[in-house]
């Protein structure tokens, strides 16, 4: 029995690179890597306003890029100097550029894992934006715990980092989520 729209069904695929494919439905992207396995979709930009508000200054970092929705706000700020993006998917990087150009001198994508690139950089970041795993639970847990810590070794002094939590994140690890940034 049919429950309503879903994407990779009833969306029209506008875009593949390799294991990347993005689909429109209503007007609305969706990004998965796999299949049904969704990474990014343009409402997330509602769930970014409400969890970053006015956060974003100076050097920014953000892990993750998928559509490049949370690159486009981070830039809309006035002090924001600079985005870095840190993605591992080089067929994200291509379909975003396609899909979802981002034209800003302040802005960069350097294709590497994110602890590579936290434990070999010198730079370092004012605000630091986790946007690494839609889904939160006991495998992926350990693995933004991870990748915290190392963003801890690049943020400056009084620096800010953030993680976002999706929606449907079991309740179970709420509290452990928010416990690893420091709000």
């Amino acid at each position: 029995m049919k429950k309503g729209p879903i994407y990779s069904r009833d969306g029209k695929l506008v875009m593949r690179s390799g294991e990347v494919r993005v689909y429109d439905l209503d007007n609305e992207l969706f990004m998965e890597l796999g299949r049904q396995n969704l990474i990014a979709a343009d409402k997330d930009l509602s769930d970014y306003i409400w969890q970053l508000a006015d956060k974003p200054f100076g050097n920014c970092l953000i892990i993750s890029l998928g559509l490049g929705i949370a690159s486009k706000y981070l830039l809309s700020f006035n002090n924001v100097k600079s985005v870095t993006v840190i993605e591992e998917y080089e067929e994200i990087i291509e379909v975003q550029a396609k899909i979802n150009p981002i034209n800003d001198d302040r802005f960069r994508v350097i294709n590497d894992s994110a602890l590579t690139y936290l434990y070999k950089t010198d730079e370092t970041y004012d605000f630091i934006f986790l946007d690494y795993h839609t889904v939160i639970n006991e495998w992926t847990f350990p693995i933004i715990a991870d990748i915290t810590t190392a963003c801890k070794k690049v943020l400056v002094y009084n620096g800010i980092l953030l993680g976002w939590l999706d929606g449907n994140t079991p309740e179970i690890f709420i509290d452990s989520f928010f416990d690893l940034f420091n709000v």
